[in-house]
């Protein structure tokens, strides 16, 4: 690979053969190709359907993407209001904050169990946008071609996900550092499958005292919200210079491109000029497209 920063599309010409796992928060030893999920989980997920014994929504717009071990969701309810001239917290209203605090996302580790011809999926929520819930995520999973049906295992659910059909071949992960090497503050991480990007921010502070596990952001008064939606997880595809954001649950970030240019690699590390900008980023995990 070429020492010189080059404008890449996330051309995964420099091969990983281990992949390594952050827990947060201090970055650990490599993890065994066996903690993987299995290829036919990998890729990026729409959802078209969630039933619940009280709901049925086909209206939000909701994307999983799943790495070798990462993953990264974004739950962007319908009815988003009109966000033309906001470009901050500080410029919304309270119907922008009253659907700002509906949306939901997070980014953690993915685990999968088979037993015979039982598969289920565990998603370890590292970083949440809504507060931690009070049961495992958790699915039993049923695949088709590019299909896959999901039913809750400790609440009663039921998903209808299909995968983006350039999705599937090439994935990374990688966790932003700071000046001294160490996991920045706060924690950043940007993970692709195929074509497509998510890049995850946590938010700068850690929850107060007075959110509970199983607690929702709606239920938090106006005044005291805005400090804990500053949680970005940004969805999009990739361009010719970088990647363009499709859905954020930052909206005014949506409709921006970001531009992205490959430096060096070294061991386990590459430097990325992001909009022009120069950082260390950890590689987690790192396979080219077959």
């Amino acid at each position: 690979m070429s020492d010189s920063p080059r404008a890449v599309q996330f051309d995964y010409d420099k091969n990983h053969a281990d992949m390594e796992q952050t827990v947060m928060p201090r970055l650990q030893a490599p993890v065994a190709q066996s903690l993987q999920v299995p290829p036919h989980y990998r890729g990026v997920w729409q959802r078209s359907l969630l039933e619940t014994p009280h709901l049925r929504d086909v209206d939000s717009t909701v994307f999983w993407l799943q790495t070798g071990q990462w993953h990264a969701d974004i739950r962007v309810p319908a009815g988003r209001p009109d966000f033309s001239g906001i470009d901050s917290f500080a410029d919304c209203n309270k119907q922008h904050i009253d659907w700002l605090v509906r949306q939901q996302a997070f980014a953690g580790i993915t685990h999968v169990d088979i037993q015979g011809t039982r598969e289920t999926c565990q998603w370890r929520r590292l970083l949440d946008y809504q507060p931690a819930a009070t049961k495992p995520d958790a699915g039993l999973m049923h695949f088709g071609p590019a299909f896959l049906t999901e039913t809750g295992l400790h609440a009663p659910y039921l998903e209808h996900w299909h995968r983006l059909p350039d999705s599937d071949n090439g994935f990374a992960a990688l966790q932003l550092l700071d000046s001294d090497g160490a996991p920045a503050a706060p924690m950043q991480f940007l993970l692709v499958a195929g074509m497509y990007v998510m890049q995850i921010r946590n938010r700068a502070d850690g929850w107060p005292a007075r959110i509970k596990p199983g607690m929702l952001l709606t239920t938090q008064a106006a005044a005291k919200q805005r400090g804990l939606l500053d949680f970005d997880i940004s969805f999009g595809r990739r361009s010719a210079v970088g990647w363009d954001v499709l859905h954020s649950t930052l909206p005014w970030r949506v409709g921006q491109s970001v531009s992205i240019q490959l430096g060096k690699v070294r061991g386990e590390c590459v430097s990325l000029i992001v909009n022009g900008a120069l950082h260390t980023w950890k590689i987690i995990e790192w396979n080219p497209p077959a």
